[in-house]
Parts: structure tokens; sequence; C-alpha cells
């Protein structure tokens, strides 16, 4: 039957299809253990037991959430993730000035809001979304562009 085959996306390449793992959702035990840890670190950074690591942990999932978002898992408006991004900055200037790692009360809820989304999203995007949502999070942390939350300039 001619014109049934899938043509490669570029000329010469040819897509490896996903593994069964890559097709499903990330296993339940895994999505609880990232979500515990995510609560967790949100918990020690509203008291005073915070160190990077749980800001750090926190500024993985938020940008995750983002990405995963992107990709047509969950609904949160920009302005939530605004909001967390200007709130996990401050905590970051506040922890050089004085080494206290800290989330402030008023700014905890829409964080706390942003992890129960990527609670959701965790157990519901394929694998190969949060691995491809990862890539994203490595390439946004180890470059020197701005934030992925700029809002495109309208002309």
């Amino acid at each position: 039957m001619a014109g049934t085959k899938r043509k490669p996306t570029r000329p010469g390449a040819i897509r490896k299809p996903l593994s069964k793992s890559a097709l499903l959702p990330m296993p339940a035990q895994s999505a609880r253990e990232l979500s515990l840890a995510h609560h967790l670190a949100l918990a020690a950074c509203r008291g005073d037991r915070a160190n990077r690591h749980q800001i750090n942990e926190l500024v993985r999932s938020v940008y995750m959430a983002y990405y995963l978002q992107r990709m047509g898992f969950g609904e949160v408006p920009l302005e939530c993730y605004e909001h967390a991004e200007a709130a996990l900055e401050n905590a970051l200037a506040v922890a050089a000035k004085c080494a206290k790692w800290i989330i402030g009360e008023p700014d905890a809820p829409v964080i706390e809001r942003l992890l129960a989304l990527h609670d959701q999203q965790l157990s519901a995007a394929p694998m190969h979304r949060v691995v491809e949502a990862e890539k994203q999070l490595r390439q946004f942390l180890v470059g020197t562009g701005v934030s992925p939350l700029v809002r495109p300039k309208s002309d």
C-alpha cells in the first residue's frame, strides 16, 4: 500500500519507537517519593531548618511543573509561576545575606499550588515527557539565558 509508511521528520532520520515504560507514567511509588521530597522541602523552607538542597528541590519542581504544563499537562496561570519564581529568587537573596534558607509565609501557598499540580503531572504524564522536561530544565540551569517564564513582548 503506497503512502502508508510514515516519513522521517528530516531526511535520513529514523525515529526509534518509544518503549512501553516511556509511554506510561512513572511508577506510582516513584511519583509518591518525589512528591514527598518536594513537600518536605517546602515544609523545611517554611521553618528554620532548610538548606540549599531544599530550595533547589523547590526550584526544580516549579520549573518541571512549568515545562510539563507547556506540554499539555495541567493548567495554572503564568502569574503563579512568576510569583513562585520571585519567591524563590527572594529566598536565595536572603540566604546570600544571612544564610537563612526560608520561604516567606505569604509565598508558600503559591509554591504549594504548583507542587500539587506537579504531583498530578508525575502521576499522569508519560515518562518520555518527564524526561523531556528534565532535559529542558538542565538546559535552562546550565545556560545563561533569562527565565523561561519571561513573557513574549507584544508589538
